[in-house]
């Protein structure tokens, strides 16, 4: 997607609420990475230079600086928050059922995806200027806690290394279908949850883990399939 010659600014016309013009550090900071996050809903982070958050904030290019000496700092912190916003999303209310908790989980996964849906498949594109170490770093971190939610789920204490490779398999594969849906929209988000849901009973079905294990995963993701 192309960007605009010029991105609207926080200036405000009629209507519009206007930003203080004086902020405290950690305030204005914050600010920035709101700024930030509201342009990466809509354009790749790649697209997006100091430029742009400047005008969108409505400061100046050196005040940008100020507080994010490159774009790649801004990205990080920007992803960071966003991450920090799904995190509490991703941890379902615990007086649902199993496979309840697990369809909440993996449809606030979606529609986070959905709605950072340019900065998400940059940050998963390989050679990408937005994946980068750090960025990667915090993106695990939602990994793992995928996993550890799909293992708690289902009561398993001591997974065995094989099943821990196919959970993750299943991640990445939850991961590569969304870069996809994201770009080509070939089927409604209901039917995107369910087929996922399906690979993994699948996924561990074909896996070779034991029976208590599959017993275990298939019972919690199952039950309704």
């Amino acid at each position: 997607m192309a960007m605009p010659e010029s991105e609207p600014s926080g200036r405000g016309g009629s209507g519009e609420a206007r930003r203080p013009r004086r902020m405290p550090p950690h305030r204005r900071r914050e600010d920035l990475i709101r700024t930030a996050l509201g342009l990466f809903a809509r354009y790749s982070p790649e697209e997006i230079t100091p430029e742009h958050i400047a005008e969108a904030a409505d400061v100046s290019r050196a005040l940008v600086y100020r507080y994010f000496p490159n774009m790649a700092e801004l990205r990080t912190a920007a992803l960071r928050s966003a991450v920090d916003e799904l995190s509490p999303l991703l941890t379902p209310p615990t007086h649902l059922g199993t496979l309840d908790q697990l369809r909440t989980s993996l449809r606030a996964f979606i529609d986070f995806t959905d709605h950072y849906a340019p900065a998400y498949v940059a940050l998963l594109r390989s050679g990408s200027k937005a994946a980068t170490e750090s960025a990667t770093s915090v993106i695990d971190e939602v990994r793992s806690q995928v996993l550890r939610l799909l293992l708690e789920r289902s009561g398993i204490e001591t997974p065995s290394p094989l099943l821990v490779l196919t959970l993750r398999c299943w991640i990445s594969t939850v991961e590569s279908a969304l870069l996809i849906w994201l770009e080509e929209r070939t089927m409604p988000k209901d039917e995107l949850e369910e087929w996922l849901l399906d690979q993994l009973v699948a996924m561990v079905g074909a896996s070779g883990v034991g029976p208590e294990e599959t017993h275990a995963l298939r019972a919690a993701v199952g039950e309704d399939t």
